[in-house]
């Protein structure tokens, strides 16, 4: 965002945070007031955002004035691919779009389930949201990656202690432990879409 203008990234920031917020774009009248500026003022930033891609303005029709929305990439929960839920693996990263979740925060990203060691708390196809944070407690879900390759979604037990422990939902699934050093956690569970859900708020602006 290097090539905003201050008075464009103040637009850009307040216009996103209001629609992290609310779920809507703010009325623009009343926009302008609380950004002390004129409508027409207004106007002319959002038309720059525009050309520079940091909005984007959908027709209504004929003769209705166009609607404005912040692009996916900005307000949505990237959904960035697969995560075995079984034993280690390596992640399908295959980016599918975003996920219509306003007021997530910027540190959310979310994955498909791969595997059956989750089940029946989480079944294949279905899509957890993350949070880019390590685990403050033991008992967590998370995403983890071992030895900087291998990746699964297991509870961590252990947390503070230099060994950790990978532990399933499943119980057909066994333990396993590891050194904490050779643990990263790429992310902690805040919730789950079945799959057909997360269909239905996937966007792309393509």
């Amino acid at each position: 965002m290097s090539d905003l203008p201050p008075r464009q990234r103040t637009v850009h920031d307040r216009l996103l945070d209001h629609v992290q917020r609310t779920g809507e774009t703010p009325d623009l009248s009343d926009f302008a007031r609380g950004l002390g500026m004129h409508y027409v003022t207004l106007k002319q930033h959002l038309e720059a955002l525009h050309r520079k891609g940091y909005v984007v303005f959908e027709s209504r029709g004929r003769g209705r004035s166009p609607s404005l929305r912040l692009p996916h990439a900005a307000t949505g929960v990237p959904l960035l691919g697969s995560i075995p839920a079984g034993p280690l693996g390596l992640a399908a990263v295959e980016p599918e779009g975003f996920l219509a979740l306003p007021g997530m925060g910027r540190d959310q990203f979310a994955l498909r389930v791969d595997g059956l060691s989750m089940a029946d708390l989480m079944q294949p196809g279905d899509v957890v949201l993350l949070e880019r944070r390590p685990p403050r407690r033991s008992g967590e879900i998370c995403a983890v990656r071992v030895e900087d390759d291998d990746v699964t979604l297991k509870y961590v037990d252990g947390v503070g202690t230099p060994r950790l422990v990978l532990r399933a939902h499943n119980a057909d699934f066994p333990d396993r432990a590891v050194p904490a050093a050779n643990v990263q956690v790429d992310g902690v569970y805040r919730g789950l879409l079945r799959g057909d859900v997360a269909d239905a708020l996937l966007e792309s602006d393509d």
